[in-house]
């Protein structure tokens, strides 16, 4: 632990100073607990001692103590402003409560006292990257390792910023500096396997997308099945039953589900499937598959010979750009609900589903960043909702999308339906019944794709992996066409660039 003794001195006597030191000997062997004991019982020989309330303020941060480390924190600052140290546990623990603005003027404070405090210009890297602000989160970045080059985690922080800021193989090149000083380091591994996939490099991305579910790994998306079902690793499946395992998102399991048919090709007796309750009705359906099961914490799920994660079937199946499986379309709406939804859509001339915005997920700061960076509001859509001759259906579901649909001119609001959708499948069918589809990168666009409708997919700058780089196309949905942001942040010119397309496609506007 590093405190600044040259302004913050032990004060206490000599049992005061033994305490001390034998705080410092558990924290260096990784026991923080023994370590906050020590601390307190120096306090009770010296309860005005600055650095054992600084120590104990950044153990109470780390055990997420946060309302006794602030008061802690606070004291020493207000007797010492310029004690680094507590400025930037201070910054910790109020970006853990949720409190990002006052947590940046911390870790500023704490790296102006300290020009070569590395571990602050990481935390401000990390603190700007979630606010998107990743100019000034790369250049923190590369500030740290100008002082500190053999952290394996910061040379990582920096690949995963110059990823989201389009550098995809100056990000390739920091994920490797992080691997080559921690070859066993998952999250480099991860973060290494977007960048990769994102050029397309699938053999080497896809094996290191598989650590996201090793041990030391910090993003394990989900529950694995008991570790007493065996994990699928290419075997054998002649007369053997499989469970494909939902993780992340819908669009993860809209998108990877095709490979259901893949499995049953290879001689296997049942191709099982678990899902979310939202995707049930809509998987009852799906190619290749014998039997649904339900993610509601509800029955039991028989045992299979094997499982395997959503998400690794591409790896298990050496999938490549050119082996991508496209047989489309994989999913189709309950038989009838077609009928039903075409009764309650109004009967009109190319009609149009529009989504604008993904699920905001507050409670996960990484993606609540990405989700601002995809999204945008209803009301910068009006250029597109002005094209004539279109009619609009909206695809956007949630009480904020009824309140900014209220917010356009009546004149140019979409249909709204969505209060009468229970899950994906009422959506299919009324996608089905759509001309196009103009979405953000949502499970929706997944969804069009797999049904083979004609989707417009908004990507933010730093697409997601699956989109490739530098295409208007994807080999993962052939009726999907890319309108990439040009510059990060601006949706205005891809909005107008959508608008003059729709406008050509519907033939109220004559090409340019």
């Amino acid at each position: 632990m590093n405190t600044p003794t040259r302004r913050i001195a032990l004060q206490a006597g000599t049992h005061g100073l033994a305490l001390h030191e034998i705080g410092h000997a558990h924290y260096r062997r990784g026991d923080i607990e023994s370590a906050e004991v020590a601390f307190r019982q120096v306090m009770e020989v010296e309860p005005d001692c600055l650095r054992a309330k600084l120590d104990l303020g950044c153990i109470l941060q780390k055990r997420r103590s946060y309302a006794e480390a602030e008061i802690l924190l606070r004291q020493v600052l207000a007797e010492d402003p310029d004690a680094e140290y507590a400025h930037n546990a201070l910054g910790l623990a109020l970006w853990d409560t949720g409190r990002s603005g006052e947590a940046e003027v911390y870790f500023r404070e704490a790296v102006r006292l300290k020009p070569d405090f590395y571990q602050a210009h990481n935390n401000l890297g990390l603190l700007l990257t979630v606010a998107n602000n990743l100019e000034e989160a790369e250049r923190a970045f590369r500030r740290a390792l100008s002082i500190n080059a053999t952290s394996h985690q910061i040379f990582s922080n920096l690949g995963s910023v110059l990823c989201q800021s389009g550098k995809v193989e100056a990000a390739i090149h920091a994920h490797r500096q992080a691997l080559t000083l921690k070859p066993d380091f998952a999250e480099a591994k991860i973060n290494l396997a977007h960048a990769l996939l994102a050029i397309g490099e699938y053999d080497e991305g896809l094996a290191c997308y598989e650590s996201r579910y090793e041990a030391t790994s910090r993003k394990h998306y989900t529950t694995a099945p008991p570790d007493t079902w065996a994990m699928w690793n290419g075997e054998s499946l002649i007369g053997k039953s499989l469970l494909i395992w939902p993780e992340q998102g819908y669009g993860d399991i809209l998108q990877f589900c095709r490979y259901a048919p893949m499995l049953k090709s290879l001689g296997a007796h049942t191709v099982s499937i678990l899902c979310p309750p939202a995707l049930a009705r809509l998987f009852g359906r799906l190619d290749g598959v014998d039997f649904v099961y339900v993610a509601n914490g509800e029955g039991t799920i028989p045992q299979h010979d094997y499982w395997c994660f959503v998400m690794s079937l591409p790896h298990r199946f050496g999938t490549t750009v050119e082996t991508i499986p496209a047989a489309l379309p994989y999913l189709r709406p309950p038989a009838g609900l077609v009928s039903a939804w075409r009764k309650r859509l109004p009967e009109r001339h190319f009609q149009v589903g529009v989504v604008w915005a993904g699920d905001p997920r507050p409670d996960q700061p990484a993606s609540n960043a990405m989700d601002r960076r995809r999204s945008m509001t209803a009301e910068s859509l009006l250029p597109i909702l002005r094209v004539p001759g279109v009619n609009f259906v909206s695809l956007q579901k949630g009480e904020s999308a009824q309140r900014q649909i209220a917010d356009i001119p009546p004149e140019l609001r979409p249909f709204d339906p969505m209060n009468e959708v229970e899950d994906f499948a009422d959506t299919a069918a009324i996608i089905e019944l759509l001309d196009l589809v103009v979405t953000v990168d949502t499970s929706i666009a997944h969804l069009a794709g797999a049904l083979n409708k004609p989707v417009w997919i908004l990507s933010r700058y730093d697409a997601c992996w699956r989109w490739l780089r530098d295409r208007e196309d994807s080999p993962w949905y052939p009726s999907a066409r890319l309108f990439r942001q040009l510059a990060p942040g601006d949706w205005d010119e891809v909005v107008s660039r959508v608008a003059r397309a729709l406008g050509n496609e519907s033939g109220t506007v004559e090409p340019q």
